[in-house]
């Protein structure tokens, strides 16, 4: 039966077939952001106002067809909807909105509830952990964007309503945020855009190289500083990681526990006990088979530890065996991410 649909659809309207296939891939992309980002439908939002501006009433079927294949695959990679599908994913929108994340967020030296930040924590964020020259260009192509008329009106319309809109509500409805912003990197794309409608204004291609060049130095830098924790960036106008560290959060992932844990694995003897401050797993992934792991998050206790690994997060570093020697330190530039203690 299904089979004779498609052909009698084919048959008698030979262009939603096509439009099917166009819009077959967007739609199942949508259905994973759906599912993985619960603000993922938001692309779907967009998509949609995008469509009706440049067809009207003509992008209504292509529309209706995008968001049924979405829903499906939405359903389809998503296993928490199976048994309820409108009920749950209601359900899912409610908890992320007002996450419970038990955690503290650093900010400016302070430490805040993750749905009680200050109304300023999203703007100095934006400001310090973005490369100096974005925002010069952003503001200048938001400039040249609106100046120019009807030609980049929709780059505008584009902007506000990817970045401008929801940057807004998230800071006016305070959504629960930690580990800086990484939970709406997805509103950062016209930031760059705009940048390249200003780059785009120069009109000579050298010029336009000459700049993008200059503009991509701090970056260069960055990685070059910080490689593999790139993630820690913070510019110049917060005096970079080490102007950040103490005062905004760092290595939140404690990623540097790998690099913890290949000094231990050089230096510890064999079978000794560790102990892990935070994201114990951090550690035990890269740690030598012998090893004898023990964190907060389990029963066992060892009567002594021949090393203490503990990040500065939280200031764990300094709780931990307040009294033990620190044997070595991870840092970028003079950021301190990582100690190793020996007690």
């Amino acid at each position: 039966i299904t089979a004779l649909l498609l052909f009698a659809w084919y048959k008698f309207r030979p262009d939603l077939l096509k439009t099917f296939l166009i819009i077959l891939l967007p739609a199942v992309f949508l259905g994973f952001a759906t599912s993985s980002r619960i603000l993922g439908p938001f692309a779907g939002v967009i998509v949609a106002l995008f469509a009706l501006q440049k067809k009207g009433r003509q992008a209504l079927p292509a529309l209706a067809m995008y968001a049924v294949v979405a829903m499906i695959a939405t359903y389809l990679t998503w296993p928490y909807l199976w048994m309820n599908p409108i009920g749950r994913f209601f359900e899912s929108l409610n908890e992320m909105s007002l996450y419970p994340w038990a955690g503290v967020t650093l900010f400016n030296g302070v430490g805040y509830k993750s749905t009680d930040l200050p109304y300023s924590y999203l703007p100095v964020l934006l400001g310090i952990q973005l490369t100096e020259p974005v925002w010069v260009l952003a503001i200048a192509g938001w400039i040249v964007a609106i100046v120019g008329g009807v030609k980049k009106r929709g780059l505008v319309a584009l902007s506000l309503l990817w970045f401008v809109i929801p940057l807004i509500g998230f800071i006016i409805f305070r959504a629960a945020l930690y580990d800086n912003f990484r939970q709406i990197l997805f509103i950062l794309p016209p930031i760059f855009l705009m940048a390249g409608v200003a780059i785009e204004r120069l009109k000579n291609v050298n010029w336009q190289i000459m700049l993008i060049s200059v503009c991509l130095i701090p970056s260069a830098v960055g990685i070059g500083d910080l490689y593999p924790y790139e993630y820690i960036y913070y510019n110049s106008f917060v005096g970079g990681v080490n102007g950040a560290a103490g005062r905004f959060e760092t290595d939140y992932w404690a990623i540097s526990y790998r690099e913890a844990a290949e000094y231990v694995n050089d230096t510890a003897s064999p079978n000794a006990n560790i102990w892990v401050e935070g994201p114990a797993q951090s550690f035990s992934l890269f740690a030598r088979g012998d090893l004898k792991i023990y964190s907060a998050g389990e029963t066992d206790r060892a009567e002594s530890y021949e090393y203490v690994i503990a990040t500065t997060r939280y200031g764990l570093y300094d709780a931990s065996h307040p009294d033990a020697e620190i044997v070595h330190r991870i840092m970028r530039e003079n950021a301190v991410l990582t100690v190793i203690k020996k007690p």
